[in-house]
């Protein structure tokens, strides 16, 4: 009876260590999957009506639940903007990645622009992605170091040291991703925004 407890006892403390393993060892992130809501998501710029709100889906996605967003046609750029969890002190995503899903409803008429925008009060820096995302679902994963090729202010800005970086993600008050790609009517989608943290 001794022996059997204390195999209940030594299977308890393993488990309880095992737990601490994975939530000291694993990958930290602050992730939106959109399996439910939009998870405080909004859209800024040329969208829906001028309203912020996204439309949600809870089918579509990559797999699950997606947000979509409608262009508007009035000459802006529209973006998907963060919620709060993703804001405020992040200096541990520096050298991690920023990952998400995107797709569009069609591939004509395409144009640049800066398609990852980082601000805190003192700073804005930019990334362009490689390609545009397809009109099936698109994974792009951006690197946080200045090595990547994040600029000052604008595409054509100066790139990007170490320190801003230390400032803007010290206390970073927007996350913004392009939803918009084409010069004409669209829609954009968004999912499985991920931001690793160290």
């Amino acid at each position: 009876m001794k022996k059997k407890g204390y195999y209940y006892a030594a299977a308890f403390v393993l488990m309880l260590i095992i737990i601490f393993l994975l939530l000291t060892c694993g990958p930290k992130k602050v992730y939106s999957s959109f399996d439910k809501n939009d998870e405080g998501w909004q859209v800024i710029g040329d969208v829906q009506n001028s309203f912020a709100k996204p439309e949600y889906h809870n089918t579509g996605g990559n797999p699950g639940g997606c947000l979509s967003a409608t262009d508007e046609t009035t000459g802006g750029v529209w973006y998907w903007n963060a919620p709060r969890k993703f804001l405020g002190s992040k200096k541990k995503a520096f050298n991690n990645k920023l990952v998400f899903n995107l797709k569009q409803s069609a591939l004509d008429s395409q144009f640049d622009a800066p398609d990852v925008i980082l601000e805190s009060k003192e700073l804005k820096m930019v990334y362009s992605l490689p390609n545009h995302p397809d009109t099936a679902w698109t994974t792009f994963s951006v690197v946080l170091s200045p090595d990547a090729g994040w600029k000052k202010n604008s595409e054509t800005g100066e790139p990007v040291t170490q320190e801003d970086f230390r400032k803007v993600l010290s206390n970073l008050s927007s996350l913004r991703i392009r939803g918009e790609y084409i010069t004409g009517p669209d829609v954009g989608y968004l999912d499985n925004v991920c931001l690793y943290l160290k």
